[in-house]
């Protein structure tokens, strides 16, 4: 490499650390572009009515019909095309450019699907993927009826598991009620057994999928305290047998409350204590955590059997949030996991509040919560008609974040997509919906490892910004010595050193560009900054801290090692 361009490069890493401190840097996240579907926007061409409520749920189906393209489900609760309400899903083929290349309507004699449903059975009010269920190629999917009247009285709530063919029409279904499809467990009047709809994988590794299913109206804790069922299925859709989860049961240890509405929506996480069992997010919507029905999101910590081992509660009072919820914000409407978008290795975790009043009351929002193994969280971004880049333009009781899908990166661009439901919104006619699809930045920093530690563990560095020149930067040191003394090593080039002993250069005093600060009473040092204008795309930087530590080699510790991309 050119020795003044390495030189030059050098100097733009050490600005990176030096540089003005007036701002910090926000998290990723972001929303760089938007794509509205709604009956005026998108491509879609299916017929929607006032109130369908289409966006009630989204769904990824992955790549139903072949074509490269991952598709989405789609419901709309309170279509009548069969009955008054008996609810819809659409089956939305997409085009690269994120419109709607093609559809199906699943309904009552619509596209294979032959059960009758009843007014207000609400059909469609949530949805899950389930993998390939039966073993025949194609991908197989869950929907709620969450009014289904299966049972004395009526409103148990019901599942419908459908069998797809690859053009998105039903080969065959079976439904899961109080009356049908195996469950045995006990539903009353009003349950709404379906409100939300899961699947966490194979929980209790039999080979096949299991399902999680809401029913926030469940009362045998509390009136309306809500409950969950792990649902242990069969390749035939049937149940094999479930676990209750709820306030005293099902190994769930947190404290419930009248009305909270427990399990009103739900999503995988993956395995976030890395454990090996895959845990959940389970949204309370009329939590008070904070404030009266703010909402809140538990994390659930799974054991393989179905019962909870351990939980954490994230509200505006717990679990390490600092946004700024309000009083009837409803967080919890909708959750949904992402992939890694701030390079820590740790999933994010998207939250719908759909009464947040950004931009007129009730247009809604999404929080997209950065968090810890434990569950806590350690950073957030607020998406919303104010906030967090969003252009699209929301509107008074839109309800934005009704629903939220993590779709991968759907066009291919380096950037992932975020499926919102606004089922509200008024394209086209009152109330008839839509979903937006957000494709989120996210952070341009790697984490190399290679950490060296001392008696104390190894201590950390993270970077969180973009690497656009002007754009803000914040390093941030932890789990060090207090009071230590903290030497940053910087560059910007292809590393030429081998890693050596965990290290990014051969010992701790090495020429080259040297930075000193010191680490506060917690151990903890952060660094804002502005990425200097000027540095060629795909330029490489790298960063790595050693701490002063008696117990370390050669009298420090080194942090691990982040390196960014210039876009």
């Amino acid at each position: 490499m050119n020795p003044r361009r390495t030189t030059r490069l050098a100097r733009a890493a050490l600005t990176l650390l030096l540089g003005p401190t007036s701002a910090l840097a926000g998290e990723p996240a972001e929303v760089l572009a938007d794509r509205k579907i709604s009956e005026t926007a998108g491509g879609f061409t299916g017929d929607l009515h006032t109130p369908d409520l289409f966006g009630i749920s989204v769904t990824r189906l992955g790549d139903l019909d072949g074509d490269g393209m991952d598709d989405v489900m789609v419901g709309a609760y309170l279509d009548g095309e069969a009955n008054p309400g008996a609810g819809a899903a659409w089956i939305l083929f997409l085009k690269p450019d994120l419109t709607v290349r093609s559809h199906r309507k699943i309904t009552t004699g619509k596209n294979g699907f032959t059960p009758q449903l009843d007014a207000f059975d609400m059909f469609g009010w949530s949805g899950a993927n389930l993998g390939d269920l039966d073993g025949d190629g194609v991908v197989d999917v869950a929907l709620g009826s969450w009014l289904d009247d299966d049972g004395p009285l009526g409103d148990h709530g019901a599942i419908f598991v459908l069998f797809l063919n690859p053009d998105g029409t039903v080969k065959k279904h079976q439904k899961i009620s109080q009356t049908a499809g195996g469950f045995a467990g006990t539903l009353y009047p009003g349950n709404r057994f379906g409100t939300s709809l899961v699947s966490p994988g194979d929980l209790d590794g039999d080979g096949v999928n299991d399902l999680v299913a809401g029913a926030i109206y469940d009362q045998e804790s509390y009136y309306l305290g809500g409950a969950l069922y792990v649902l242990f299925l069969k390749p035939d859709g049937t149940v094999k047998s479930h676990v209750k989860i709820t306030d005293g049961q099902g190994g769930f240890g947190g404290k419930l409350s009248p009305q909270v509405r427990f399990g009103y929506s739900a999503c995988a996480l993956g395995d976030l204590d890395l454990d090996g069992v895959p845990d959940l997010a389970v949204g309370s919507i009329l939590d008070d955590g904070g404030g009266i029905e703010r909402g809140a999101v538990w994390i659930l910590f799974m054991n393989p059997d179905g019962t909870v081992k351990s939980e954490r509660k994230i509200s505006d009072a717990d679990g390490g949030f600092q946004g700024a919820v309000d009083d009837h914000d409803f967080l919890g409407h909708s959750v949904a996991a992402l992939s890694d978008l701030n390079g820590d290795g740790i999933v994010e975790l998207a939250v719908g509040a759909i009464a947040d009043d950004d931009g007129g009351d009730a247009c809604g929002a999404v929080w997209v919560l950065f968090l810890d193994r434990d569950g806590t969280v350690k950073g957030h971004r607020k998406i919303s008609h104010t906030e967090g880049g969003f252009a699209g333009g929301l509107d008074a009781h839109d309800r934005f974040g009704q629903s939220a899908c993590f779709l991968g990166d759907l066009d291919g661009d380096g950037f992932v997509e975020l499926a919102v439901g606004a089922d509200h919104d008024d394209d086209g006619g009152m109330d008839q919906g839509a979903v937006w699809i957000l494709s989120l930045d996210r952070s341009a920093w790697t984490d190399l490892g290679h950490a060296l530690g001392g008696e104390a563990g190894e201590p950390k560095l993270a970077a969180a910004g973009t690497l656009r020149g002007g754009d803000p930067v914040t390093v941030t040191v932890s789990d060090a010595p207090s009071h230590a003394a903290v030497w940053f090593a910087a560059g910007a080039a292809a590393l030429s050193a081998p890693l050596l002993g965990g290290t990014l250069v051969p010992d701790p005093s090495p020429p080259g560009f040297w930075l000193l600060y010191v680490t506060d009473a917690a151990g903890e040092l952060t660094l804002p900054a502005v990425f200097p204008p000027g540095v060629p795309s795909g330029t490489p930087i790298w960063l790595q801290a050693w701490i002063a530590d008696p117990t370390g080699p050669y009298g420090a510790t080194a942090t691990n090692a982040v390196r960014g991309v210039t876009p």
